[in-house]
């Protein structure tokens, strides 16, 4: 095995900082909350960013309370975004509409109105 000789950077190199990548999540949070709306029982927004710009947004509330009942309530996912994001942060492309609707029935359940395929 041949040995190669390293040579040492010199001080006129400049060294290449990478710059971090900037972080959009409150930014995309409270562009999601403006166009769905605030939920009555909203617990929390995640936000996580996937790869090429897209992002999950999920929309976390607390199950309605039953009547009657004493028992801790629990959590779930109201409704899930996957978005495609701009270099500054604005959302440009989401797989499913960003609004909420009401469905009548004996209980009140929200469902996410999709268009499209």
């Amino acid at each position: 095995m041949e040995n190669a000789k390293k040579t040492p950077p010199t001080k006129n190199e400049p060294a290449t900082v990478q710059q971090p990548e900037p972080n959009y999540t409150e930014k995309i949070k409270a562009q999601v909350l403006a166009k769905i709306g605030k939920p009555p029982r909203l617990d929390r927004v995640e936000v996580s960013k996937h790869h090429n710009g897209n992002y999950r947004v999920n929309i976390w509330e607390q199950a309605e309370p039953k009547k009657n009942v004493a028992v801790t309530p629990s959590l779930r996912i109201r409704s899930s975004y996957y978005l495609k994001v701009s270099e500054t942060g604005e959302i440009i492309d989401s797989k499913a509409v960003l609004t909420l609707s009401e469905k009548p029935g004996p209980r009140t359940n929200l469902y996410i109105i999709i268009d499209g395929p």
